[in-house]
């Protein structure tokens, strides 16, 4: 057979073929492993070639029959090709069609996102007292991650990230007492691919992960039945470091969009301003999380 090899990646061609000789050897949508030999020796005699005008006789065409081979009775097949036809149309490539490397698109944006409020009331039913609260909880986490284009480097296993948090969370007991946390994340991180390089699409890429933010947060406290009538409604502002270990898992589609999981590991320390009564306080937390999430690759 003959064929016209179309580039993909560095590591994967797609062959179209035609011009069939043998036609039970080729199987359709099969992955061909190709021996690659020596030259074969080419003589000058016309008397002795099969084809007397098998040479190019132009460029940048499509058509083999432009380029000086000569097609068999009946092997039209690359004349009408309705289905590359109508993707050429939509402005996609052959090589968008069958992507398996996602290396030139080495920036990713990913994110979740989850939001709930309800509004509650806690009641003592020896007495009239109720309290009424909102409850609220608010995760918003978006982020930015680059990746090296050249694999060939030993960095390219490593990415780097940009990240912004936003957290946002209040409840209330059963005796009235409402908390609150009002957070905002900045930080910067490494995502690191030891098993499967990070531009392969149609597989599970597992990675590590580590990152460090800073932040500003407010703590805020509502006084319920069991406190004492004069302490009185507070937040109180303060800063907080957090340092993320953590893995998972992507998987990306051949046209940039993906979806992640990931297992952290948190370690969190807090530091607050003086309170009314002129207390200052610290807070440390330390545990895991899960967090699943979208990603877009371009």
């Amino acid at each position: 057979a003959r064929g016209v090899c179309i580039k993909l990646s560095p590591g994967r061609s797609v062959w179209s073929m035609y011009r069939l000789v043998n036609a039970d050897y080729i199987k359709k949508d099969e992955v061909m492993k190709l021996k690659i030999t020596a030259p074969v020796k080419i003589t000058k005699d016309e008397s002795r070639t099969l084809v007397a005008d098998d040479t190019a006789s132009r460029l940048n065409t499509s058509d083999p029959r432009d380029l000086g081979i000569p097609l068999a009775d009946g092997a039209n097949d690359l004349k009408e090709l309705p289905l590359i036809n109508n993707m050429a149309s939509k402005g996609l490539s052959e090589a968008e069609i069958y992507s398996t490397n996602l290396n030139e698109l080495n920036k990713e944006l990913y994110g979740s996102f989850h939001y709930s409020s309800k509004s509650s009331e806690a009641t003592n039913k020896s007495s009239t007292d109720a309290f009424s609260a909102t409850e609220t909880n608010l995760l918003l986490d978006a982020g930015l991650e680059y990746f090296f284009k050249d694999e060939s480097k030993w960095y390219s296993r490593i990415s780097v990230l940009g990240i912004f948090r936003l957290l946002r969370v209040s409840v209330q007991s059963a005796e009235g007492t409402s908390t609150s946390e009002n957070s905002s994340f900045f930080g910067a991180g490494l995502n690191w691919y030891p098993l499967t390089r990070p531009s392969k699409v149609y597989k599970f890429i597992p990675f590590g992960h580590f990152a460090y933010y800073l932040g500003s947060t407010a703590s805020g406290f509502s006084p319920g039945d069991s406190i004492n009538s004069t302490v009185n409604s507070e937040d109180t502002p303060g800063s907080f470091t957090s340092v993320v270990l953590g893995g998972g898992f992507k998987y990306y589609l051949h046209n940039g969009y993906g979806a992640f999981m990931r297992l952290d590991y948190e370690f969190r320390s807090d530091e607050f301003a003086e309170d009314s009564i002129q207390q200052q306080r610290a807070k440390t937390s330390v545990g895991p999380r899960i967090f699943t999430g979208l990603t877009y690759r371009f």
